[in-house]
């Protein structure tokens, strides 16, 4: 990802609704560190928020986080604390700013379709996939009894290399 494609990004994934909702000034400078290294800023004045590619000097906060780590807080994949603890996500600054801005640049969590009642045709083709998938577990159960073999193989294995070594311990102490 560059640097132009985070900022982007960063922009697309702007909660606008909620901005409304915070009355107070908050301005927190973005520091991209690795991969797409650069700063920008997120903005919240007076009920808008925007986002820029510049620094910016009267700031609340300071951000250091590197471009994929920002991309899985943002996808809501990791929580800025987990991150902060992995030493990948620094604040510099008002903490309680950068975590209510970081709210506001989380990705929404998709809602999954419901899904449609059967119907007769997809009962039948459901009924008719289910050999198949019984065919698929028959054939790998093959490969977890191989798996079963090797353990049992190499356990054997290893109870003969401890007798031996035990024999020959033994040897050594009544010489």
């Amino acid at each position: 990802m560059t640097y132009e494609e985070l900022v982007t990004f960063v922009g697309k994934n702007l909660k606008k609704t909620a901005a409304k909702k915070i009355e107070n000034h908050i301005a927190v400078e973005f520091d991209i560190y690795g991969e797409a290294e650069g700063a920008f800023y997120v903005e919240v004045k007076e009920g808008s928020i925007s986002v820029e590619p510049y620094e910016y000097y009267d700031r609340d906060a300071k951000v250091f986080v590197t471009a994929d780590e920002l991309v899985k807080i943002i996808n809501n994949e990791k929580t800025p604390a987990e991150s902060h603890a992995e030493g990948i996500l620094m604040v510099e600054g008002n903490i309680d700013a950068a975590q209510e801005l970081i709210k506001l640049i989380k990705a929404p969590v998709k809602k999954t379709p419901a899904k449609k009642p059967a119907e007769k045709a997809t009962v039948k083709k459901a009924a008719a996939k289910k050999p198949a998938a019984k065919k698929e577990t028959a054939a790998k159960k093959p490969a977890k009894n191989e798996t079963a073999k090797k353990t049992v193989k190499a356990e054997k294995e290893i109870v003969e290399m401890t007798k031996k070594a035990d024999s020959k311990i033994s040897k050594d102490i009544k010489k």
